[in-house]
């Protein structure tokens, strides 16, 4: 399972607390200095030109809209639609409309873990929703961060899983870690079902994989890894029923929403209909990806080619690819699979180009390649490097991404 690397075996109830403080708190570290940036970045654009439209809204009507302050980055996009789950729930008959004039239906297309989390908070006193999706996203954060030292160290060593959670925190898009999205929460279900999978702990991989298909749609690329190994170890008569139920387990959350969304519906291909239609996701064979990536190659005359966060997705897209290769020899190849099919279904789907960091935030593996290389590096030098990306990163992690206009 290892593909040419040997994972270290270490005693869970020694190092699993203690030894993951300093992953965590450089993590949160890192992550405070790119929210500053960021911060200050948006204020000072606000001030330049307060009425300026911005992005549009993503979710309701996608009317063109300016920020206000730099909580509208945390709330937008999709994280508009959880908020609006997490206050009123999935609910509502089919075919009407909700109190803003939405139709309900279009709440089915986001899945429902993580505003099903957040709900029981928004009901405590003095929480409101805003509150409560972004208690359950630093949460979420704190367990990926600790979920990839896990990993790092069973893979490499101590200081490899400490860099691996600092890489992370200074990814493309990591903005997001923070806000009412689910990056944070599949993160980490996805770093501890890996985990689990190297580990060969069979029963926590399948309900760790089947929980995961509760919170989005690419969990598929983690459900896929889990159930091909679990094949695998089946065909060599391994670990006796425990592969099967991992293979039953692993795609039951996924299969389980989509009946129940389609049932809601009125049939699966309604589900996918407003997906289309609404909001411009289907599966197109990598077509638009392909299309934007030449575009920029080659320099059409097409006013919107050069935004900055366009390139920057290109760029992104090819520094992902890169660090694939690299991973292939360099990690077990259950992590690699991970990796190469959260790409797949990241190109191969119809999607604005800009949302490529955002998309491929979860295949966090071939972060171990930087991670790896940083391990080696003495304190001091640690510091020279992180301390700029930190501070760097709330502008292209951040601000470009969310608030800068770029996005479309």
């Amino acid at each position: 399972m290892t593909g040419g690397v040997v994972p270290i075996e270490q005693p869970p109830s020694r190092w699993i607390m203690n030894s993951a403080a300093p992953a965590i708190g450089l993590y949160l570290t890192l992550r405070l200095l790119s929210l500053e940036v960021m911060y200050v970045l948006a204020s000072h654009a606000y001030a330049r030109s307060p009425g300026k439209e911005v992005y549009p809204d993503g979710t309701i009507g996608n009317q063109w809209r300016s920020f206000t302050s730099f909580m509208d980055a945390l709330l937008s996009w999709d994280a508009r639609w959880y908020l609006k789950i997490t206050e009123q729930g999935l609910g509502g008959p089919i075919g009407a409309v909700d109190a803003d004039g939405v139709p309900y239906a279009f709440r089915l297309m986001f899945f429902p873990l993580y505003p099903m989390l957040a709900r029981p908070l928004a009901d405590l006193p003095f929480v409101d929703p805003v509150a409560a999706c972004l208690t359950v996203s630093f949460v979420a954060a704190v367990a990926a961060a600790w979920g990839l030292y896990a990993i790092g160290r069973q893979v490499h060593s101590h200081r490899a899983g400490i860099m691996l959670a600092a890489v992370w925190a200074l990814a493309p898009a990591a903005m997001t870690q923070n806000g009412a999205f689910t990056e944070s929460l599949f993160t980490a279900l996805a770093a501890w079902t890996l985990y689990a999978l190297l580990r060969e702990n069979w029963l926590a991989a399948g309900l760790l994989a089947g929980l995961s298909g509760l919170s989005r749609p690419t969990a598929a690329a983690l459900i896929g890894t889990v159930g091909l190994a679990a094949l695998i170890a089946a065909a060599r008569r391994r670990d006796g029923w425990r592969p099967y139920a991992a293979m039953l387990l692993a795609p039951s959350g996924l299969l389980a929403y989509l009946a129940f969304a389609a049932h809601r519906l009125g049939g699966v291909d309604e589900y996918f209909t407003i997906h289309n239609n609404t909001f411009g996701a289907w599966w197109d064979y990598g077509e638009s990806t392909w299309k934007t990536v030449t575009d920029i190659m080659i320099g059409v005359d097409d006013d919107h080619a050069g935004k900055p966060i366009r390139i920057l997705s290109v760029l992104i897209l090819a520094g992902f690819v890169v660090l694939l290769a690299l991973l292939v020899r360099r990690a077990p190849w259950p992590l690699t699979v991970f990796a190469a099919a959260t790409l797949v279904l990241a190109a191969g789907s119809h999607a604005h180009i800009s949302m490529m960091g955002r998309h491929l935030l979860p295949a966090f593996p071939v972060l171990l390649i930087p991670a790896i290389a940083l391990a080696r590096a003495r304190n001091r030098d640690l510091i020279l490097l992180l301390g700029p990306m930190a501070l760097s990163s709330g502008w292209y992690a951040g601000w470009l991404p969310f608030i800068s206009g770029q996005a479309i």
